[in-house]
């Protein structure tokens, strides 16, 4: 457009009212030729002004551009529409994966943990880094159970060609007993004998621990009547309880049995009496019920206990409290009811009975147990 306001050049008859003179970058709707009638278009525009008054206005028509970056706008919403779920759905799928492989390798190492030392971590074949994994993993259970073989073979012979000696050092020191006619060698003799028996009780004890923690005996497992298994022990160890002054009672859910190895669980309560018997007081509790998938075996007495800070050490091998070191014995009672809880899958746990010893014996227990018993003839223990 000129200064007097006809135009020069283009395509527009006027310069538009809405336009200014000098403007940057905008959008405007404007009706152009050869198009004078209609609806008009969307442009982009740039205005100038010279010196001399002269106008130039330019533009282009935008509409295309517009669409195509409304399509664009739409098919990025719809993709992200899309792939969210997607992305979402994946991610739940590989977290699901990988929480079920972490689960097997959890899993296997629990098993292990209780004694199962024949689990092994289930392989896919991918040659991912989970098959890696779970093949070092079982390289070293392989060995692991290796060893422990050969702990137990080592163990039992040795066992074996200790017990053949010792047994006949007793038999010599008993047969040189009754020979004897001298009271003082009669006497010595005879603590010589009994220390002999105490070495072959310490000898088999220990035996019983290393089996019972290298998971020996599950093959045995049998219904063991709980009840019943207490009344036997109150019956068994009564008469000794009544030279002491001891009272035995019993407490117990009638019906509970318990999938056990009836020698080793047997062993282990009867070693737990014996403590009570020679720590506790006048009154011994044995009492049995089940609780929060649990059986919980007890065994209380109203002695002086065992203070909370050596809890832990009287559990280990051979401690001796200073308490009890007046009082024969090998430190071992303990650590076998210990080990054959953990043969169960159990645990043994020191308490305070107020007064006195609280020895609770937790084993996994179900309502199922109860039910295949029927089917199994249950062990009472009345062989022990």
């Amino acid at each position: 457009m000129g200064p007097d306001g006809r135009r020069i050049a283009g395509n527009l008859d006027k310069w538009p009212d809405h336009v200014g003179t000098a403007e940057s970058w905008r959008l405007v709707n404007l009706l152009h030729a050869p198009r004078q009638h209609g609806d008009p278009q969307v442009m982009g525009i740039v205005s100038t002004r010279f010196p001399d008054g002269t106008r130039l206005l330019t533009g282009h028509v935008v509409e295309s551009d517009l669409r195509f970056g409304g399509y664009l706008e739409a098919a990025l919403l719809s993709a992200v529409l899309i792939a969210v779920p997607l992305a979402a759905g994946a991610a739940w799928l590989s977290a699901s994966i990988m929480r079920r492989r972490l689960h097997a390798v959890a899993d296997t190492a629990s098993a292990v943990k209780t004694g199962d030392m024949e689990r092994r971590i289930a392989l896919t074949g991918s040659g991912d880094m989970f098959d890696t994994l779970g093949q070092a993993i079982n390289a070293m259970l392989d060995r692991i159970t290796g060893l422990v073989d050969e702990l137990r073979l080592v163990t039992d012979g040795l066992a074996h060609d200790l017990r053949s000696p010792l047994t006949r050092l007793r038999a010599v020191l008993d047969g040189a007993v009754k020979q004897s006619h001298d009271e003082a060698s009669v006497s010595a003799l005879e603590r010589a004998v009994e220390e002999s028996d105490t070495l072959l009780r310490m000898l088999d004890t220990a035996l019983l621990i290393s089996r019972a923690e290298a998971g020996i005996g599950r093959d045995s497992f049998m219904p063991v009547d709980i009840a019943a298994l207490l009344h036997d022990f109150q019956d068994m160890y009564g008469a000794l309880a009544d030279e002491r002054d001891v009272t035995i009672s019993v407490d117990a859910e009638p019906g509970l049995f318990l999938f056990s190895n009836r020698e080793m669980l047997g062993q282990a309560l009867s070693n737990l009496i014996d403590n009570a018997l020679k720590y506790g007081g006048d009154r011994i509790g044995l009492s049995a019920r089940a609780e929060a998938g649990s059986i919980l075996i007890q065994v209380s007495d109203n002695g002086p206990g065992v203070p909370e800070e050596h809890r832990e050490r009287a559990l280990s091998r051979f401690a001796r409290l200073d308490l009890s070191r007046h009082i024969a014995g090998a430190g071992l009672g303990l650590s076998l009811a210990a080990a054959v809880a953990r043969l169960h899958g159990g645990a043994l746990v020191l308490g305070d009975a107020q007064p006195g010893l609280l020895v609770t014996l937790s084993f996994p227990y179900s309502p199922s147990d109860g039910e295949a018993a029927q089917s199994t003839p249950p062990h009472s223990g009345r062989d022990i």
